[in-house]
Order: C-alpha cells, then sequence, then structure tokens
C-alpha cells in the first residue's frame, strides 16, 4: 500500500503518461512533415520570392491538374480574361473582375508560388479531380498541398503590400459543366477539348455580332441581348488559397485526454488498495467506465448538434457554397473589398413548407479589403444567415439541349434585355429566377462575429 498521497499521485501520472505514450507510438499515424523545423520553410519562402513560375518541384502532379490551375492563375497575375482560354462561372467571374479592377486601378499584383506539392489523399488515388454529379451539372474538384506564398505586390514599388505564408498550404479547384463525356462522344482529351472550342465563339442571334461564350451566360457587348448556353466545357465555380488543417492537432488533444482518463481513477486505486494485481486492475477496469461514459456523453452531444440533410432535396453543400458566394456578392464586394470567401460551413436547421425549404448554415466569412494608404486588411467572421429555396426544384437537364439560344421573355417572346431593375426592357416583366439557387432572405439581417 502507497502511504502518501504524492506517492499516489506520482504513480498515477507515469501510469496515465505510459498510457498516453502507447497510444501515441502504435495507434495514432501522426504526419512528420508538420514537424519539420521552421528553418527549413524560411528556406523554401526565400526560394518563393524569387520565381517567376507558379509552380516549383510539382513533378508528382498530372500536367493537366497543373494546366487547369495555370489557366485561373495567369488571369489573376495578368488580369487578362480576353486572351484567356478558361470559363470562368458567373459567380466568381463577378469576384474576379472586381478584384482585377481596383488591383489595376492601384497599379497592384497578385502572386500565388508553391513548391513541393502533392495530391490530397482522396485526389491521389486516381491522380485526377475528384468528380460527381448534382443539380444537372458534372462537377469536379481538387486540391493542391504544399508550401503556399500568397500575396499582393504594387508595381509602382515593388513593395510587398500583404502577404499569406503558409509552410503548409492548400489551393482548391472547383469547377462543373452541363455537357457529359458520352455526348463529347469519345474518351480522348484532344478530341474533347476540339469538340468544345468550336462553340467558343459564336454569332449573336440578336445583331450577328461574333462574340465569346466562355459560360452559361454571355451578355452580347454590341446589342445588349443575353444569349444562354446550356452547352459548355468545364468552368471554374470556385478558387480558394487556405491553411492546411493540421492533422496531428485532435492527436494532441486525444493524448492529453487519454492521460487524463487513465491519471484520476488510478488515483485512489494506488493510494488504498494494497495487492498489486488488483491495484492496476482496478485502475484498468475505472479507466474504461470512465472512457465508455465520456464517449457516450460525446456520442449524444454530436448527435443532437448534427442536422440531417434528409431534409433537404438534392443537397450538395458543394452548390450550397457556390450559391452562398453569390448571394453575398451585393453586400459584401464593397467598393473597397479585394475578395471575400466563405468556408467551414455548417447546416444549423431544416425548415420545409409545402413549396420552399429554409436552412440556416453557419460558415466563417474571410474577406480582404484595400485602404487608401493601400494597406490591404484581412478580417475573419463567423456568419449566421438564413437561405431558402424551393422544396421541389426543377431539374437542370443535362442532355439534348441547344448549344446557345438567345434568353427571350416569356411575356413578349423577345430577346432579354434587363433595364436597371432587371425587368424586360420591352414589356417590364420581371423574368423569373432560376429555382434551385439558395437565396439569402432579404429581411433577414446576419449575425455576424470577429474571428481573431
Amino acid at each position: 500500500m502507497i502511504s502518501f498521497w504524492s506517492d499516489a499521485i506520482g504513480l498515477s501520472f507515469a501510469w496515465a503518461f505510459g498510457w498516453g505514450l502507447v497510444l501515441t507510438c502504435y495507434v495514432l499515424d501522426w504526419k512528420i512533415e508538420w514537424m519539420q523545423p521552421k528553418l527549413w520553410f524560411l528556406f523554401l519562402k526565400k526560394k518563393l520570392n524569387k520565381t517567376e513560375d507558379f509552380f516549383l518541384n510539382a513533378s508528382a502532379i498530372p500536367p493537366k491538374v497543373l494546366g487547369a490551375f495555370k489557366k485561373v492563375l495567369s488571369i489573376l497575375e495578368t488580369g487578362d480574361f480576353q486572351n484567356s482560354s478558361a470559363s470562368i462561372g458567373q459567380s466568381y467571374r463577378k469576384k474576379l473582375e472586381h478584384e482585377l479592377t481596383l488591383l489595376k486601378k492601384n497599379e497592384i499584383k497578385h502572386e500565388i508560388r508553391m513548391t513541393h506539392l502533392k495530391l490530397t489523399e482522396e485526389n491521389e488515388k486516381k491522380q485526377d479531380f475528384r468528380h460527381w454529379s448534382d443539380a444537372g451539372r458534372e462537377w469536379r474538384e481538387i486540391v493542391l498541398q504544399g508550401t503556399v506564398l500568397n500575396r499582393y505586390r504594387s508595381l509602382k514599388n515593388g513593395k510587398i503590400l500583404y502577404e499569406d505564408f503558409f509552410p503548409h498550404g492548400s489551393v482548391l479547384l472547383r469547377q462543373s459543366r452541363h455537357i457529359r463525356h458520352d455526348e463529347v462522344g469519345s474518351k480522348n482529351r484532344n478530341e474533347e477539348q476540339q469538340f468544345y472550342a468550336q462553340y467558343q465563339n459564336i454569332i449573336c442571334p440578336s445583331c450577328g455580332a461574333e462574340i465569346t461564350l466562355k459560360g452559361d451566360e454571355a451578355h452580347c457587348p454590341y446589342c445588349g441581348g443575353y444569349i444562354k448556353s446550356d452547352f459548355f466545357d468545364w468552368q471554374t465555380e470556385e478558387f480558394l488559397v487556405y491553411r492546411s488543417l493540421n492533422p496531428n492537432a485532435s492527436y494532441y488533444k486525444l493524448v492529453l485526454a487519454t492521460i487524463l482518463t487513465f491519471f484520476f481513477p488510478s488515483i485512489p486505486c494506488f493510494r488504498f488498495i494494497h495487492n498489486d494485481y488488483l491495484m492496476f486492475g482496478t485502475a484498468f477496469a475505472l479507466t474504461l467506465l470512465l472512457a465508455g461514459a465520456i464517449w457516450i456523453l460525446l456520442l449524444k452531444q454530436e448527435k443532437k448538434a448534427h442536422v440531417s440533410t434528409d431534409q433537404i432535396v438534392r443537397y450538395d453543400e458543394k452548390v450550397l457554397i457556390v450559391d452562398l458566394n453569390e448571394a453575398l456578392y451585393g453586400t459584401e464586394l464593397t467598393a473597397d473589398a479585394l475578395f471575400y470567401s466563405v468556408d467551414k460551413l455548417q447546416l444549423k436547421d431544416v425548415e420545409n413548407t409545402e413549396n420552399r425549404t429554409t436552412i440556416t448554415i453557419s460558415a466563417v466569412l474571410h474577406k480582404l479589403t484595400l485602404q487608401p494608404n493601400q494597406k490591404i486588411l484581412n478580417k475573419n467572421e463567423k456568419i449566421t444567415l438564413k437561405l431558402y429555396r424551393a422544396r421541389y426544384p426543377r431539374r437542370m437537364k443535362s442532355k439534348g439541349q441547344a448549344v446557345f439560344e438567345e434568353k427571350v421573355c416569356p411575356r413578349c417572346g423577345a430577346n432579354f434585355m434587363p433595364d436597371k431593375n432587371g425587368c424586360c426592357s420591352y414589356c417590364g416583366y420581371s423574368l423569373k429566377v432560376d429555382n434551385s439557387k439558395w437565396k439569402i432572405n432579404a429581411s433577414e439581417k446576419r449575425n455576424m462575429s470577429t474571428i481573431v
């Protein structure tokens, strides 16, 4: 029998720490690359500062993946939409055009550099994009991981105005299209590109002018008419640079929780039980009971906090994020805003009526603003929003549609040329919007809190 409480506490700590080490060494899959010295990353940062290439040490990444990224990066760095072959979705295009206009006006250049690239485990298996289908579209997404330098540089004096350096960073590219491979009639990517290329430059049905079609909707700069297309190649819906989550972070907490779980039940056992076998056996049994109780409690809390997506017809979080970015365009893309994005989205509540689905979500809003003195501020806010959509949104066709056609007013049949209120210029009819898109209720004021 141990005579003193101090001895019992000391033995309990050794017992608990030993189990923590066992868990660390034999159970958990530690990512050693996240434990590299900081001096190594300072060396990488110096290399990225000197290079003009978007990617260094990118031999492990398939060329078609790098090519898709380079198209977007080239637009960001040069500000040239006209000479780019990249198709950009409407929501992301608005944000991108706004940023590029602001940067050009203030003589600022946006630069992104990456090195020691690798694909995520999900993308690495096939060495390709992850594909899925939703809302009448085919989607694909890929994430590159590595050391990332994201900065804004003054063209006047070369000074760095803002910089994010992520020793462990990620760059995400998400794209969609309406047409499928079987409509092209070939699995060969070169033949596929030729197939799409013939529909890039079209003749406006209204005035006969030649215009470039780079998305699902084009605005004729000559006559003001709108042309819609349900037949296009991959277009970019989202492009993000962000800090990767440390995969070891949860392990630290787990090891600490394990040590504490073994520590507290063992103290009275080591203090009052005489037999060594009984002492350690009882301590281990009490530890299992405590761990079981904690596990059940955590499961109940998780179940309570979880909101089932089964209540939402054809729910897709990636589509929701695209719609949310578009819905926030009017409020967040202010005159001084360079960029905004949302992530860490959580579904909090679902309400269904006969014709409408309303959801409550929380997310983190990231925003960069350009100050008059050319200082760039980064602000992160946690937001809570209510969004709505038709409960049973109409399915969008993916086959058998025309390559392109005039967007006509359903009331008078004229080519739809919206006035300042978004109504038909000829008859005043308000064009019905796509009921599959998530919209923010205008009467709802969102709750916001700053994240430091």
